[in-house]
């Protein structure tokens, strides 16, 4: 198996809630919504490119929790996203998550992908 990780990160180092200012509040943090500004038609069709690459999305609990939560209700077919992220299988890594509700799901006990070969 091989691991691809796609990560959206300022140059100082912040990856913390890219695309709202209410996305991730956790510890006072202030300035979410950075990436969505820059996001133009160019950035969309890499993106939607690095998507298509992709056989699953490898997500923390609360990452999971909230595209769950959001992804299933955007059905815009011209979304190049939309099919993908809705369909490609999702293998979470979790202490505390049980079964998920947007699936294809994995849960994952933290560790434990690591001692698989």
């Amino acid at each position: 198996m091989r691991l691809v990780l796609t990560e959206f990160v300022t140059l100082d180092g912040v990856y913390q809630g890219p695309g709202s200012p209410s996305e991730d509040t956790t510890d006072g943090f202030v300035r979410g919504g950075w990436l969505v500004p820059y996001m133009d038609e160019m950035f969309v069709r890499r993106a939607a490119e690095w998507l298509r690459l992709a056989g699953g999305l490898l997500l923390g609990r609360r990452t999971y929790q909230a595209f769950a939560r959001d992804w299933p209700r955007i059905t815009d077919p011209d979304d190049p996203f939309t099919e993908l992220m809705n369909s490609l299988p999702k293998y979470v890594v979790s202490t505390s998550m049980g079964e998920g509700d947007w699936g294809p799901d994995w849960s994952m006990p933290c560790g434990s992908w690591l001692r698989r070969r």
